[in-house]
């Protein structure tokens, strides 16, 4: 037998005055914004209490479009997703069971490991054993923003940030189509001990993963986690907020900056599917916008520069390779060479950088992670705003969110199938 506890976390910001001042002169500006939070959620502790081996309990969640942002006529929808992380517990009583404080969620470090506050200790791992699916208040299958995950996924003894990306569930909420609220069945399958485990136990894990071939025995816990407290939190997180509009936005100067590595192997057809779909919704003209390309592995190159002509930029994607490591410096320096060379000097430039993973060229990988940084700092200082899309478990979402203009311009793309949905987001238009 063991207790469990599922905690619900979520975000929140405040309000800024901003003084300017000129030489000789003082003229001031009050600039003001109250931030408040688009969603509410029920951030209660889910408690499933003492259970046992096999059992199937459920409960239920629900995110909700806050007050605030129903009010406001400027945003309609929101795109959050409900990802996993490994719990924190203040031990009181070095004990077994051992008995808790206080607990805390874990935060990450820039290598995408999770670690607990100071003072405080990781419980055994819950969340491969948690299924999130949405569902109506009856508690049958919903709009299904997401597919939802089921039980047994993930490592129960390696949880780590690329384990808390490839097992999130997505949702989409919309005033527009009055779609206002999500509720989500967070279902437990409890595990068995390791020698105590019933005859039926790997018949139970394939049934409630519906994986013929998973194997039940990465799931069982060892024997000195009996009447142990396991423990998850989920993270309810924001990624986007109405839209960018890149296609709304009159004529642009853009740079597509597409990893080729050779992680990306097959997927390279789904990468310049994708790449090329969001080109010709951009439209490039003579007259309107105009799109570059540069690509990168062991070095970068710039397949074409700036132009208006579409069919060129299509040839350019068309002509991509997937090899060897991934140089994402020289990828960003080329799009921003390119952009002060031939970008016209009245219009807005964009960078838009799509990679599967962290960079690692020029050698170290700590090297290769500063110099993009500090590529990306420069374009950034030059005016160009910079969206990133990182694709699958294998990138690192903390180090790309500064690479990007910003925590809204980062997309993350659960692998390249989904990706042409992220880049049609970029090009739709916020409602007014």
């Amino acid at each position: 037998m063991r207790k469990i506890l599922v905690g619900l976390s979520a975000v929140a910001l405040a309000v800024a005055t901003v003084p300017m001042f000129a030489a000789f002169e003082a003229h001031i500006i009050n600039v003001t914004a109250k931030i408040e939070n688009a969603l509410t959620v029920d951030t209660t502790p889910i408690q499933y209490g003492t259970v046992f081996p096999q059992e199937k309990l459920d409960k239920f969640v629900t995110v909700a479009l806050s007050q605030s942002f129903r009010d406001t006529t400027r945003v309609d929808d929101i795109d959050y997703a409900i990802r996993q992380k490994p719990k924190c517990g203040k031990v009181v009583a070095d004990t077994n069971p051992v008995e808790y404080s206080d607990f805390k969620p874990s935060g990450e470090n820039v290598e995408g490991e999770f670690i607990c506050p100071e003072g405080y200790v990781q419980l055994p791992v819950l969340c491969p054993y948690l299924s999130k699916h949405e569902v109506t208040p009856d508690g049958t299958a919903s709009e299904n923003d997401s597919v939802g995950i089921t039980a047994f996924h993930g490592s129960t003894t390696d949880w780590t940030l690329s384990s808390t990306l490839g097992t999130e569930v997505t949702g989409h909420l919309a005033k527009s189509q009055q779609d206002v609220d999500d509720q989500w069945k967070i279902d437990l399958r409890v595990p068995c001990f390791a020698g105590e485990c019933a005859q039926d136990w790997a018949q139970f894990v394939r049934t409630e993963s519906g994986n013929p071939n998973i194997d039940p025995n990465a799931y069982v816990q060892p024997k000195d986690n009996e009447h142990k407290l396991f423990g998850c939190d989920l993270w309810v997180e924001v990624f986007g907020v109405s839209l960018p509009g890149l296609g709304c936005k009159g004529k642009i100067d853009l740079e597509l900056v597409l990893d080729r590595s050779g992680s990306i192997g097959s997927d390279i057809t789904l990468l310049k599917t994708a790449a090329n779909a969001f080109v010709t919704t951009l439209a490039p003209s003579a007259d309107g916008t105009h799109i570059g390309e540069s690509s990168f592995a062991d070095t970068g190159t710039l397949d074409q520069v700036l132009t208006g002509n579409e069919t060129d930029v299509h040839t350019a994607i068309n002509a991509l390779v997937s090899s060897g490591t991934t140089n994402l410096k020289e990828g960003i320096d080329l799009a921003a060479g390119d952009i002060a060379a031939n970008g016209r000097p009245t219009i807005p430039d964009y960078m838009v950088i799509i990679t599967d993973g962290q960079p690692n060229q020029p050698p170290d990988d700590a090297n290769a992670r500063a110099v993009a940084l500090a590529s990306a700092t420069a374009a950034k200082a030059a005016g160009i705003q910079i969206f990133v899309v990182g694709v699958g478990s294998q990138v690192n979402p903390t180090y790309l969110k500064t690479i990007a203009s910003g925590d809204d311009h980062y997309y993350q793309a659960s692998d390249y199938a989904s990706l042409d949905n992220i880049l049609k987001q970029l090009t739709e238009c916020p409602n007014n």
